[in-house]
């Protein structure tokens, strides 16, 4: 499937999941391809106009994993791409399990003071 008309069926299934979809174009040094953000209390997925098909295909996909799509109709290949986002996203992206550990744990000692006293 070419990555228009993949963009265009995954448009169709978040809207029908419910999710609004912004197109922009963020011009910013640094913006990146969009992604999923809460905007009065509705779900919206932000796209960047800029980048590529196939990078807002990734935004889109990434919003609709752990969403239940069971009753959504859609092409096999997009079904297959939603699910391959959702083994392949970077562990960066996912809540941490448990806090990490504190201060305490840190290595090293605080460089010791000389008070003047001998």
């Amino acid at each position: 499937m070419a990555p228009d008309q993949l963009l265009v069926e995954l448009e169709r299934v978040a809207r029908g999941a419910g999710l609004e979809i912004r197109a922009v174009g963020m011009r910013r040094k640094g913006a990146g391809p969009g992604g999923l953000c809460t905007i009065g209390g509705r779900a919206v997925v932000l796209l960047n106009l800029l980048s590529s098909p196939i990078e807002r295909c990734t935004v889109l996909a990434d919003a609709l994993v752990g969403r239940d799509l069971g009753a959504q109709q859609m092409p096999g290949e997009v079904r297959y791409f939603i699910s391959d986002r959702a083994r392949s996203r970077s562990r960066l992206l996912l809540p941490r399990r448990r806090p990490g550990p504190g201060i305490t744990h840190c290595k090293g000692s605080p460089p010791r003071r000389n008070s003047g006293k001998v």
